[in-house]
């Protein structure tokens, strides 16, 4: 772990090695966040690391999982299934369990609600989650009929899957939206839709009401 409190752990995903970023002590109350999907993963990223420093210092150990084709794994991204990346999910918040002693608490992004049922957790968060068919529409307008979106291959498991997948209302569960977007939500916060960018980006306003928001529902699963 390096001055900033930042490291990287491996663990066992569906097919092999991978990689969880951590941010903030091992053995701390823990938070593992589950990326959005495809390009959305990388337009978020800086966002999410910048929420994950903002939760260190508050006292939390934070994790953000890679999936099987994503980040330094050595699987193709065409060859990873949906069953893989729910697993991927699973196996991580196991890992992030033994290094921490206790359950994580869930911090999912869009698409990562869809793929966060299956992990044992002591409650989950979720950042303007999306059902898969919404997903695919914006896929097919940037190119994904062709069978890639925006560069980024997939799966014919994995289309499938999207297509009729919608995020799970799995108990505590709390939604947070963007002040912008008209969908229900426990909670409305100011910042920009950084998924919706052509670039990467971040947003210290968003970061930290993300980390505000987090340690205290943090907080409440914890005590319930």
């Amino acid at each position: 772990m390096n001055a900033d409190g930042l490291a990287y752990e491996p663990f066992e995903g569906s097919r092999g090695r991978l990689w969880m970023m951590r941010i903030g002590a091992a053995e701390a109350p823990a938070v593992l966040f589950v990326p959005a999907l495809f390009e959305e993963m990388n337009r978020t990223r800086a966002l999410v690391a910048a929420a994950m420093r903002a939760l260190a210092g508050r006292g939390f150990g934070c994790w953000l999982t890679d999936l099987a084709g994503t980040g330094e794994s050595k699987t193709a991204l065409e060859e990873a299934s949906w069953r893989d990346w729910r697993h991927d999910v699973s196996a991580a918040a196991r890992l992030v369990s033994e290094k921490s002693g206790g359950a994580p608490l869930l911090a999912s992004l869009r698409g990562g609600g869809l793929i966060d049922d299956a992990a044992a957790a002591i409650g989950r968060w979720r950042l303007s989650p999306v059902d898969g068919a919404s997903l695919v529409r914006d896929m097919e307008r940037a190119g994904f009929g062709g069978g890639e979106w925006a560069g980024y291959p997939a799966s014919a498991d994995v289309r499938g899957f999207l297509a009729d997948a919608r995020p799970y209302a799995q108990a505590p569960l709390r939604i947070v939206r963007l002040a912008s977007d008209p969908g229900e939500a426990d909670l409305k916060i100011e910042g920009p839709a950084l998924w919706r960018r052509s670039e990467p980006g971040s947003s210290a306003e968003l970061a930290e009401a993300m980390a505000a928001d987090i340690a205290a529902w943090h907080a409440t699963c914890a005590g319930s």
